[in-house]
């Protein structure tokens, strides 16, 4: 027996799986709108996706919904059941929404409540995705990279001229002042600047079999969506970039992509400093794959990764309205909605208030960071700004760092404490942006805090 010598990591092994979540009681009402949208047509199909790595003491499950956010309690559910199924702790769990505004609502938010016969629906279809990779391990070795890509990643976000912004009753948002305006259009001649910074990094995880051929890909990009066609079910860019990546690599038909969403809460494909601009999901699709090519073209896979995983539960304060607030938007709803549904930005923040005035004071969400060798992925519940996806990369003890939105629950619009005197959609009170004013902070600290602890225990 030798001594002082570190012990070489077991062989590694992965598998993966997917399942087809699209709805089939139609018509069903779907996420990511302010008002009431019901859809009746598929244009294309929704999936979980799932890839488990095990390094012979260490197992982890990645996994990518195609849904615009999930609640954490789902998610919680849903890691309960397949941990139960594989032995793999719900600490080593990272499930995450790609944020496709076309799927359906299984998070009320806005003018859309959850549709509970396929929240109930999807929760076991997520677990029975990391189930089935499980069952698929199989010797394997992992590689990672990245590649930037500017041209479809753009701050949507833009400081307008003193009175030209958006401006919802104050009462029923939370925000006495607003200069800031979410995607102003490509005429729009108020536009003062954009208000922060994008990641472009296309990063991602390659899985092989020993033998050379692809298995899995976990990708990451910080754009929000595509615009997928309205009035219809689809993944979005993030379910065709899974098709194109499949069909460039050759992949057999057991190869398994996912494609997850990045720091993109400010951030969306449109460049509104154009005269116009194209950013159809096949467009995004097939750019980010080319930026994904690119990124293994110089990757070097090993079979001998560590594996880590460090989960904390944080405590936040929730922005809640006050009494004269609540009772502002009551009388309000009451004399112009009364029970039918909302029709435009002040009726549905009028709502918002009267809802979150139920809320807790505060709410616990889950961060947690995960080591696989030199490569780590950063889990964030919310729609996370470029700056703070830039911050947490920055603060990384790890070579390369994947920054992963919409994991492990949801927890509304994260803007850094000096976005709030802007105003503006994403700092407006509602279920889409509740947290206290300093939560970004305290959540960037958290989770470089992880990162280093998840180093520090390889």
């Amino acid at each position: 027996m030798g001594f002082g010598i570190p012990a070489r990591a077991a062989s590694l092994r992965a598998g993966a799986a997917l399942i087809d979540i699209t709805p089939t009681n139609l018509p069903i009402r779907t996420a990511g709108n302010l008002t009431v949208t019901l859809v009746s047509k598929i244009h294309d199909p929704l999936h979980t996706r799932a890839m488990v790595l095990d390094d012979g003491a260490t197992m982890l499950a990645l996994a990518v919904v195609d849904s615009c956010m999930v609640a954490r309690e789902d998610l919680d559910a849903a890691k309960a059941i397949a941990s139960r199924a594989t032995g793999i702790s719900v600490s080593n769990m990272m499930i995450s929404a790609t944020h496709t505004h076309t799927a359906p609502c299984v998070y009320g938010c806005h003018g859309n409540d959850p549709e509970p016969e396929y929240r109930a629906w999807l929760v076991p279809r997520i677990a029975e995705s990391i189930v089935q990779a499980w069952r698929n391990l199989q010797p394997a070795r992992v590689g990672w990279g990245k590649s930037d890509l500017p041209e479809f990643v753009h701050c949507r976000r833009w400081i307008m001229r003193p009175g030209t912004a958006q401006s919802p009753n104050s009462a029923f948002t939370g925000a006495a002042t607003n200069l800031a305006m979410m995607n102003p259009g490509f005429a729009n001649t108020n536009k003062v600047r954009q208000t922060g910074p994008v990641d472009p990094a296309v990063t991602v995880l390659s899985v092989q079999t020993r033998e050379g051929r692809p298995l899995a890909l976990l990708a990451n990009y910080s754009t929000h969506y595509a615009s997928a066609p309205s009035g219809e079910i689809s993944a979005d860019y993030f379910g065709e970039f899974c098709r194109v990546i499949a069909q460039e690599l050759k992949a057999e038909t057991n190869f398994v992509a996912l494609m997850s969403n990045g720091t993109s809460g400010d951030a969306n494909p449109i460049d509104f400093t154009k005269s116009n601009w194209v950013a159809t999901p096949s467009i995004v699709a097939k750019a980010v794959a080319g930026a994904a090519h690119q990124a293994l073209a110089g990757i070097k896979y090993r079979d001998d990764v560590t594996l880590r995983a460090v989960t904390r539960h944080l405590t936040l304060g929730v922005r809640r309205p006050t009494l004269p607030q609540v009772a502002e938007a009551r009388a309000y709803l009451a004399a112009n909605v009364v029970n039918r549904p909302t029709r435009n930005w002040e009726e549905n923040y009028a709502r918002e208030t009267t809802l979150l005035a139920a809320w807790p004071a505060t709410k616990e969400i889950t961060l947690q960071a995960l080591a696989i060798g030199d490569f780590a992925l950063a889990a964030v519940p919310c729609e996370t700004f470029g700056s703070t996806g830039l911050a947490i990369k920055k603060a990384s003890p790890f070579p390369l760092t994947m920054v992963v939105g919409l994991a492990n629950g949801y927890h509304g619009y994260l803007p850094p404490p000096d976005q709030f005197p802007h105003g503006g959609y994403t700092t407006w009170r509602a279920r889409s942006s509740y947290l206290e004013e300093e939560a970004e902070v305290k959540i960037r600290n958290s989770v470089a805090t992880l990162l280093i602890q998840a180093r520090s225990t390889l």
